[in-house]
């Protein structure tokens, strides 16, 4: 996947000298749209510019300074290798496009939380709640309630003898197979008869 990046220029010179720019820093996929001259139509200008890949909503935004006789240059940019491309051609000195550039928000790598990267949480919250707040939820548990209560089970079984679950059924069994067992199906054996 690669980004695509425009720049106008108020000279051909400025454009030529950040195509050359670009290509010491092996950046290939770059096309130069040079500067209209008096009488070209809008849509020649817009046909030239979306020859080099920019669509085309953006191709008639960038026509109008085409058209009044400043350079484009278009390079798109290789995953990872946009920030450099804007790097070099900003230090040419570029004139105002029209077009409004997307802002990205870089979080940084850190891999001892990989997971709060990317999701671009903090890793530390001063919330004990976090989620009951961002789903406009009350939390479960507060104070004496617990989720037991509201069943009527006691938190901590204080049953003696034969080890029981709170329904009655053992929490412990002896059998290996007890699915088996129960709908009378017949278990796989390592003896061969």
């Amino acid at each position: 996947m690669s980004h695509t990046i425009n720049r106008l220029y108020a000279t051909h010179e400025q454009a030529t000298a950040a195509v050359a720019a670009l290509e010491d820093a092996d950046y290939s996929d770059i096309h130069l749209v040079p500067g209209a001259s008096p009488g070209t139509s809008m849509d020649d200008i817009v046909a030239s510019i979306t020859r080099g890949n920019v669509l085309k909503s953006d191709a008639k935004i960038l026509a109008k300074g085409v058209s009044q006789g400043k350079s484009l240059v278009t390079v798109h940019a290789p995953f990872g290798g946009a920030a450099g491309a804007t790097r070099i051609l900003d230090k040419f000195s570029p004139v105002d496009s029209g077009l409004t550039e997307p802002e990205y928000h870089i979080m940084a790598w850190d891999e001892a939380t990989p997971m709060s990267c990317i999701l671009h949480m903090p890793v530390l919250l001063d919330d004990a709640v976090p989620f009951s707040k961002f789903w406009n939820v009350s939390p479960l548990a507060s104070g004496s309630f617990s989720l037991s209560s509201l069943f009527g089970i006691p938190l901590l079984s204080q049953a003696s003898g034969p080890f029981k679950s709170s329904i009655g059924l053992p929490l412990l069994i002896d059998n290996p197979a007890p699915l088996s067992s129960l709908l009378k199906l017949p278990t796989l054996s390592g003896s061969a008869s």
